[in-house]
């Protein structure tokens, strides 16, 4: 455990924004595991706020003293025009995954970008891809263009994708197109699908490299394609889980000033599943 700093007066007041899916999360576990092994007080909360008023909601949780919020699906767009103030990453970004109180109320950040390159961009090859345009794409779609000299962008709706590629400086790609392209030494699935029922008839066929990675951002959705799509490629595949735990640390750091290490958030995840 490495103290960053001198630390704020426990408890602690942490939570979840997001839909439904944040009761069974695995963000409480692992930050409940780290408040523990660091030595403070404190709990997590999950809150689903999408059928409430978010203003409203935010300005509740800061008035009742939380320090520190992550937001998830669908809220880390639509909770910017509410918030106090951006850090550069997320100014730059676009969208927000962890919110730190001040005294004028909450400051959006992003781990999202960080904890990708943590988990994942120890890969070497040149030529990447990514599927998605959401919030969680803007933020590997940022690690993307420090990372790879061939970054490529693919989203259903062509004019979403323009615009990410555009301000990320990506190569776009039509759907239509991915089966002509590649092959791929990285191929990130950052959409919000990963079964073939979810994906539907329109499923992204796309090659990988033979000893190339895979990852679907998401976690626990079987059969997965993208497992498939892999294997049958001869190439790695990883779930999002390395991802969750390496952006939980970095937003744990954010709210305590302290770094309890990335193990204790991988042991609480693997407890989980």
């Amino acid at each position: 455990m490495v103290p960053l700093g001198p630390q704020k007066a426990p408890p602690y007041n942490l939570g979840l924004l997001g839909g439904p899916k944040v009761f069974i999360s695995p963000s409480p576990s692992m930050h409940q595991a780290a408040l523990a092994k660091a030595g403070l007080i404190g709990f997590y909360t999950p809150f689903d706020l999408t059928n409430g008023d978010l203003k409203a909601s935010l300005s509740s949780l800061w008035q009742l003293g939380f320090q520190g919020l992550n937001v998830t699906v669908p809220l880390k767009l639509l909770v910017i025009p509410h918030l106090n103030s951006l850090s550069p990453q997320a100014l730059a970004i676009g969208a927000v995954n962890t919110l730190v109180a001040t005294e004028n109320g909450y400051q959006g950040h992003n781990t999202d970008a960080t904890g990708f390159a943590d988990a994942y961009l120890t890969h070497s090859g040149p030529k990447a891809l990514l599927l998605g345009t959401g919030g969680a794409a803007r933020a590997i779609a940022s690690a993307f263009s420090q990372k790879f000299s061939a970054s490529f962008i693919c989203g259903r709706d062509f004019d979403k994708t323009i615009s990410v590629a555009g301000h990320f400086n990506l190569e776009p790609l039509k759907w239509s197109q991915l089966s002509s392209s590649g092959p791929w030494d990285l191929i990130v699935n950052a959409t919000s699908s990963s079964t073939p029922t979810e994906l539907g008839p329109d499923k992204p066929l796309v090659n990988a490299v033979k000893g190339g990675l895979v990852v679907d951002i998401n976690y626990g959705r079987h059969p997965n394609y993208f497992e498939n799509l892999a294997a049958g490629c001869g190439a790695s595949f990883s779930d999002g889980l390395p991802m969750l735990a390496a952006q939980a640390r970095r937003s744990f750091s954010l709210w305590t000033n302290v770094d309890p290490g990335l193990e204790v958030f991988l042991s609480a995840l693997s407890k989980d599943n």
